[in-house]
């Protein structure tokens, strides 16, 4: 059984204002997740799925509502505890590629663990350990542009586990990628939530991550709805990215 609440989104608003109009990405949206649970949150490509995990990841404050994490409302807290807290509990995988391309894999994957505190003779050692989670250890010395749409993914994948965290964030981890590397990428998140119990909530526009969903939930207009046909119909169709 899974124990309630290890986030909660309560009553969640947020506009962006621009000189003519206000915007209306997220209207009083509800959301928990709990612990060893993955939760997926589906739509077409701008329609707010970004904007509502920054705003649990701590990086953007709602106009209206709570978020809280481990028990804590995040925007109560200071920035620096915020920070604290997301460092201890959270990994984070942004929708954006930001290895940095001058650096090889283990010197990108080198650069969190350094933030984190670990000592320069244990990091070699942890990167060594992260890369062998998906065996990509052959990859440790390439940089970034050599390196495939779907290795790449899974490198920002492994950076965002950097922390070891009890919760995941992802942001279309399956995005322009081959279908192998979806399935890997599937695969290894299915076995983070049976084997490690980690929570997990991600966004996608993509229907092949459904599958290993015990939620489906569909954004729209600024609202969030629970989709119990979508986890039934576990389809393998895929939305375009032009269907915003």
């Amino acid at each position: 059984m899974f124990h309630e609440g290890i986030v909660k989104v309560s009553n969640v608003m947020k506009v962006y204002r621009t000189k003519t109009e206000d915007v209306v990405v997220l209207r009083n949206v509800f959301l928990t997740l709990s612990s060893g649970e993955i939760i997926v949150v589906m739509g077409p490509s701008g329609v707010g799925k970004t904007t509502l995990l920054r705003i649990i990841y701590g990086l953007l404050r709602p106009d209206k509502g709570i978020v809280e994490v481990m028990g804590s409302n995040i925007y109560e807290l200071t920035r620096r505890d915020r920070d604290k807290l997301m460092l201890q509990f959270v990994g984070y995988m942004p929708q954006e590629d930001r290895l940095f391309e001058t650096l090889n894999i283990e010197e990108n994957l080198a650069l969190p663990l350094l933030a984190l505190g670990y000592s320069k003779k244990i990091i070699p050692q942890r990167v060594k350990q992260l890369l062998s989670l998906m065996d990509m250890e052959k990859l440790a010395k390439r940089l970034p542009n050599e390196l495939s749409m779907g290795q790449r993914r899974k490198i920002l994948l492994l950076r965002a586990l950097a922390n070891d965290p009890l919760i995941l964030l992802l942001d279309e981890p399956t995005a322009n990628i081959d279908s192998v590397s979806v399935e890997s990428i599937l695969e290894y998140l299915k076995y983070l939530k049976e084997e490690k119990n980690m929570s997990i909530l991600l966004t996608s526009h993509d229907y092949r991550v459904v599958k290993i969903a015990d939620k489906v939930f569909w954004l729209s207009d600024g609202t969030l709805k629970i989709r119990g046909d979508l986890t039934k119909n576990k389809s393998r169709r895929h939305f375009s990215e032009n269907s915003a």
